[in-house]
């Protein structure tokens, strides 16, 4: 869904926020007629399910967040990439600028990586050299520990992206994910997240929107399980040794990345971006 959303805001929608041309060719061949559509973008976006429009927003703007901080820890020297739950992002195609010069890690589950992969063949897109496939089932396997058994340098800093996932985690399986990082990363690597926050912080609108969402999901198998005091989980997670970078929220999302034409904040749902930077190694205490 993810990858749909990129090929309609890149076909209908004015400004771009992100461009991914190559998210139409990895979608099948039903949702690639669905979403070059005109009328079906016009049907789902605003007939069918014009509430959920936020959501799309913000799918958009944390890809664009994410990629915007790992230019600029590219820019610092940082050569590893790791993609938690990479499903059909197309990174390594769509940049090569940034990709040549860059030890690329997707970790996913077997099975989408697997169809993600026959994808490609029959393509015939070629990705960079330096580009790997982490098969890893989360609930078996740590991200520490996938990426242990691979090339992955530790004694190198990395850019971790975890994008679309940790709310349908418990909060001891995201602390447990965030822990095993810091237990295998060097210090200096970055990671950015987003998270849903505690309904408490939402308003009126955003809370209907927040249930038309649970629904949503969880018609299609995956629940929403988690939120996050966007005050008190910056905390808990700086005892796994990081350092908080940015917490942005629903209205400094909207301020940068989705805006009206008179200048107005549009609304976005009730997911914080987290920029994160691991300052102390959790194995041999070495502080950055």
């Amino acid at each position: 869904m993810a990858a749909v959303v990129r090929v309609m805001h890149l076909a209908f929608e004015s400004p771009v926020v992100f461009a991914d041309p190559f998210a139409e060719k990895l979608t099948t061949p039903v949702w690639r007629m669905i979403s070059k559509s005109r009328l079906c973008y016009l049907l789902g976006t605003k007939l069918i399910y014009p509430a959920l429009n936020p959501i799309r927003r913000q799918v958009l703007a944390r890809a664009r967040y994410a990629e915007d901080q790992l230019e600029k820890a590219v820019s610092a020297g940082t050569d590893q990439y790791v993609i938690i739950g990479a499903g059909l992002d197309a990174f390594a195609l769509r940049r090569p600028d940034l990709a040549r010069a860059m030890d690329i890690y997707e970790l996913d589950h077997p099975a989408s990586q697997r169809a993600k992969q026959v994808r490609l063949k029959q393509l015939s897109l070629n990705l960079p050299p330096r580009h790997y496939f982490i098969p890893v089932d989360f609930e078996k396997k740590t991200v520490g520990a996938a990426l242990a058994a691979s090339s992955f340098d530790r004694s190198r800093p990395a850019f971790f992206s975890w994008l679309g996932t940790v709310h349908y985690l418990s909060e001891q399986a995201v602390y447990t994910t965030l822990e095993s990082i810091a237990g295998l990363a060097h210090p200096g690597s970055e990671i950015v997240l987003d998270y849903a926050v505690s309904e408490a912080y939402w308003a009126a609108p955003e809370l209907k929107m927040a249930k038309k969402l649970k629904r949503f999901t969880s018609r299609r198998g995956e629940v929403m399980v988690s939120m996050f005091d966007p005050v008190s989980f910056p905390e808990t997670v700086s005892r796994f040794g990081y350092a908080l970078l940015e917490n942005l929220s629903l209205g400094d999302q909207a301020k940068r990345y989705f805006t009206h034409p008179d200048g107005s904040p549009m609304q976005m749902p009730g997911s914080y971006f987290a920029h994160f930077r691991l300052i102390k190694n959790r194995t041999d205490g070495h502080i950055l």
